[in-house]
């Protein structure tokens, strides 16, 4: 084999060869000369009808593959063809999608390693504009995601979760929509109001929402109403972490209250004890437990606030539904006797949504995986220092929580 012959090999490009002496190295990089090898038939660009006519030539340069660590280009004569239905067309290249600069394998090489690092650091690394490699790999994020949305149907959803993220400061926030079995993101809506919610579910279609069993989501009207108008048909679970969260809530308010009317002593006593109160009873050292027990003895209503708390966790290890409901009724009457505002407000929202609590009986769902997704989200985050563009960051969320089909096993045709 002549090392003409090694080269066109290594080009890996049917139907187009290295001509000789097409080899250019300079400080710049390697530009291999190419044209068609003998037998090559045209292709129209726009209906892909074999056999057109050449009609006249351009000269183009496409970046390829770097070689011998250099960055590679690739020169050739690019035909505009006569077409019998089309008229006059740019041919149709395999190798290369129309008005790009980059080979469709080269994009794909720049795609993935937007998987790995920062775009960015990709720019940086290939010699590319960032502005060039945002858009590659957003645009091989778009192609994945059609796939991934054309068999949606194909993978029906039994437990959806929702729950919402922090997007940046100023309370901007986007609801994350989740495969509890899964465990992967689905989809992301910018905001948490109920249009946007609902937005997600009309996109997804009437029969995809008939085969959703139940819903597990935060106490938020907005999240409740969309889900019964356009899942009628499914059970809501209230997430437990989030029920915590509030019980959490009321105590520290408890906390601050009572801090507020202590005498200086006391207020240093308490302001050091928040995570004291708040962290579970089980999880506490001897020595955390004999703090707790002496700040009980001082402060009866943080005695109080602290046990309603506490108790609460019970409600999850009863037997069924019939034992959690006579348990909640009973705690509810203990808030209220309590006199602890914040508890008798905590009880008056818990009696409103006691159905989606004791759904949890029937299916015993919780969103505790999004709690891992959405640390892999906070790390995107950071890693990018941020994205100005929405559709972007869902896209890369998608990715990122394994959604989409990796990209050396996506194969698309143009």
């Amino acid at each position: 084999m002549s090392p003409l012959e090694l080269v066109t090999d290594l080009l890996g490009i049917q139907g187009w060869g290295v001509v000789r002496d097409g080899v250019t190295i300079s400080e710049q990089g390697v530009c291999l000369r190419i044209e068609r090898t003998a037998g090559s038939v045209l292709e129209c660009g726009g209906c892909g009808a074999r056999g057109c006519r050449a009609y006249d030539h351009k000269r183009r340069r496409v970046r390829d593959f770097g070689v011998w660590g250099r960055r590679c280009s690739l020169e050739f004569d690019e035909a505009r063809v006569m077409c019998e239905s089309c008229g006059v067309m740019t041919e149709r290249l395999h190798w290369l999608e129309p008005c790009q600069r980059q080979t469709l394998r080269y994009e794909r090489f720049v795609a993935r390693l937007c998987g790995l690092l920062p775009v960015l650091d990709v720019a940086r690394l290939e010699g590319l504009d960032k502005g060039t490699v945002y858009r590659l790999d957003k645009k091989w994020l778009v192609r994945r995601t059609q796939e991934f949305e054309a068999r949606r149907l194909e993978r029906p959803v039994r437990y959806l979760g929702i729950d919402e993220i922090a997007l940046k400061k100023g309370h901007q926030y986007a609801t994350v929509f989740y495969d509890l079995e899964r465990r992967e993101v689905i989809g992301l809506v910018k905001g948490r109001k109920e249009r946007a919610v609902s937005s997600f579910f009309r996109r997804r279609g009437r029969l995809w929402c008939r085969q959703v069993q139940a819903v597990c989501m935060d106490l938020w009207r907005a999240f409740f109403n969309s889900v019964r108008r356009h899942l009628p048909k499914a059970a809501v679970v209230f997430d437990k972490f989030h029920v915590f969260s509030y019980l959490s809530a009321a105590l520290d308010q408890v906390r601050r209250f009572e801090q507020n009317q202590a005498d200086a002593q006391g207020k240093r006593l308490l302001k050091g004890a928040r995570w004291l109160l708040l962290k579970s009873h089980q999880r506490l050292r001897r020595k955390q437990k004999q703090e707790l027990q002496e700040l009980m003895e001082l402060n009866q209503n943080l005695l109080l606030g602290h046990l309603l708390k506490e108790e609460f966790a019970q409600f999850y290890e009863c037997a069924d539904a019939q034992g959690a409901q006579g348990f909640l009724e009973a705690w509810i009457q203990r808030c209220h006797n309590s006199g602890l505002a914040p508890f008798v407000k905590l009880a008056k929202r818990i009696q409103r949504w006691s159905q989606g609590l004791l759904a949890y009986f029937q299916h015993a769902i919780t969103n505790g995986i999004s709690e891992g997704l959405n640390n892999k989200i906070k790390v995107l985050k950071r890693r990018s220092y941020g994205f100005h563009d929405f559709e972007y960051f869902a896209l890369k969320i998608l990715d990122a929580t394994g959604a989409l089909t990796k990209m050396q096993t996506f194969t698309h045709s143009f």
